[in-house]
């Protein structure tokens, strides 16, 4: 049903009119957070993504930053932002092995085939957290090369669930059959 409208209620979205006006709720994400999201969207507008998502880290870090924000903040991303440097904040925030890392992995099932070099990575990383992961992320944009890379890997895993992850790649791939009777 739709809401007739009433010109008497008076809602009003604000709207940043520079970098300036915005950076203030980005840096500081415990204030409004009517305005700290309208800040999130002007970055996204104005592809300030490495500034977003260096903060966003930060208040992560810090234990200040509402999770509804950056679930907010990733879903309104049309883009996985790639440089180096964004890439080395999801890598940070992986490595915290929390609710906020799982939002990150969630995040970039939907780009993996974007960042495939990225994740290819993380599959030869020591921690099996980030390894496990990967594979995860991977397996929405599976390639030939990344599932040779994988077969050659699951031999060497000493890992039991970075094994299990790549076998339930493998078996979504229907490649599996060799591959779980040598291991």
């Amino acid at each position: 049903m739709f809401k007739k409208h009433n010109p008497d209620e008076k809602y009003h979205i604000p709207r940043f009119r520079e970098f300036d006006e915005a950076r203030i709720y980005i840096e500081d994400m415990k204030k409004d957070k009517e305005l700290v999201i309208s800040a999130i969207d002007y970055m996204i507008t104005h592809k300030e993504y490495y500034f977003l998502l260096k903060n966003l880290y930060k208040h992560i870090k810090n234990d200040e930053l509402e999770r509804e924000i950056l679930e907010y903040a990733l879903m309104s991303l049309d883009i996985c932002p790639r440089r180096k440097e964004e890439l080395d904040i999801y890598l940070e925030i992986l490595k915290m092995k929390n609710g906020y890392s799982k939002d990150i992995i969630e995040f970039l099932k939907g780009f993996s085939c974007d960042i495939k070099s990225f994740l290819e990575t993380l599959l030869i990383n020591s921690d099996p957290f980030l390894r496990k992961s990967a594979v995860s992320i991977l397996k929405h944009c599976p390639d030939e090369k990344i599932t040779g890379k994988i077969k050659a890997l699951i031999l060497k895993e000493s890992d039991e669930k970075v094994k299990k992850e790549m076998i339930k790649y493998l078996k979504f791939l229907n490649e599996s059959s060799n591959i779980i009777n040598n291991s």
